[in-house]
Parts: structure tokens; sequence; C-alpha cells
């Protein structure tokens, strides 16, 4: 059993998370942390709130052969804890206090440009990957043009945009502007998104006894600033 969903993970385990789903344990097809960031992203802004069992696949890859090879239950507890409790924290930081929403690659340094951008293409690759379970309950944002316009800059990071020749400039304004398409997409559903987790209008969420210090930690992977 998952428990303490709500204690905000550490950066210590998220960099032993990260160890684990690039360790050979982990299916080759499963998410690195910047991929699995920006899934948490789409699963916590969007309209329905999903059960483990529902987007827990998608975290080992559509093409993995085989479960994770887990050395022991308690890894397997342990590493599917963290997972619940990152996600939990993605939602609490854009339900309490979304200004101070960032994705990882925006509080981590890289040693080249193309390992920047390799992080953030994995990171949109991660956020449209969220949305596909519940692609039909999508919709009604992509059917708005203005509120549409906040998933763009993600196609186009994500590289699988129709027009995807946007030079550096262009490249940076995306990347810069992540932060803001995750509230404004958040900001979309939030009058759809009850209780039940499922849409319906309006219904005020409670909000969790988190203290400032949880939600705003810093997150120390790997790659973190010194």
């Amino acid at each position: 059993m998952i428990d303490n969903t709500s204690k905000p993970v550490t950066g210590a385990e998220l960099g032993e998370l990260e160890a684990f789903l690039l360790s050979a344990s982990a299916p080759s097809s499963a998410m690195d942390l910047d991929m699995l960031d920006g899934f948490f992203a789409a699963l916590a802004s969007g309209p329905e709130r999903l059960q483990p069992e529902r987007w827990l696949p998608l975290v080992w890859g559509a093409e993995a052969a085989s479960p994770p090879d887990f050395a022991s239950i308690d890894e397997m507890q342990n590493m599917l804890s963290l997972m619940v409790r990152y996600k939990h924290l993605v939602e609490t930081v854009l339900s309490l206090d979304p200004e101070s929403y960032m994705p990882l690659f925006s509080r981590c340094s890289f040693g080249d440009s193309l390992e920047e951008r390799e992080a953030v293409e994995n990171w949109a690759r991660g956020f449209l990957v969220g949305i596909e379970p519940v692609r039909e309950t999508w919709q009604p944002l992509f059917e708005e043009d203005a509120e549409f316009s906040a998933l763009a800059p993600l196609f186009l990071l994500a590289d699988i945009a129709e027009d995807r020749d946007i030079d550096e400039v262009q490249w940076r304004q995306c990347r810069e502007g992540v932060a803001e398409c995750v509230r404004a997409i958040h900001r979309f559903w939030t009058p759809f998104r009850g209780k039940t987790g499922k849409i319906e209008r309006p219904s005020a969420q409670d909000a969790d006894d988190w203290q400032d210090d949880d939600f705003n930690q810093e997150c120390q992977c790997r790659r973190d600033k010194q």
C-alpha cells in the first residue's frame, strides 16, 4: 500500500527515482525524470484526476515488453510511492501557488545545449503523453483558439509540430513560456474540475494543509543548480 501521499517528495528522493528510471531494472521505454515531470504537469493541470492504474503503465512505456524488474517488494512500493508523491506535489503547487510552478528543466543546469534541448523536448513529450488517456475530455481546450495557443509551444518543443522550423530565439521563447502555458491550461480547467476528479461545474477544491516550505522547496535532482 502506498502511504504518505501528501508528504512532499524531497530532492534526494527525486534523485533516487531518477536513478531507477535510468537503470536496467526499468523498461528501456520508461520515461526519464524530465518526461515524468511533464507527464505529471499534464495530469495535474488537466480536467480529470487519474488513478495510478491508469497512468502508471504510461510511465513504463507503451512498448514495454515486461514490467520493471524490482529487486524487492520494498523497492516496488518505494518507487510507486515516490511517483504518487511527486504527482501530488505538482498538483498542490498548481492548485495552491501556481505562480511558483516551474518545470523541472528550469530548476536544473546542463552540461551543454544539446543536453538542455533533450531535457526540454522530453518534458514536452511527457506533457503530451499525459493528455492521451483522456484526450476526448481535453477536447474543449482544443476547440478554444485562445486556450489552445497555450499548447502550441509544447508541440513545438516536443518536436512533433507540423512547423518544426524554429530558430534559437523562438525555441528559447517557447522554453521560457512553458510554466505560463501550464498555468493557463490549469486555469482553463479549474471551473470544471470538482472534488470527484471528473468534469463538473464548479466545486470548490479543499486546500490541503501544506506549508509554504513544502511546495516551494527546491528540487535537487542530479543536474540541479549548485
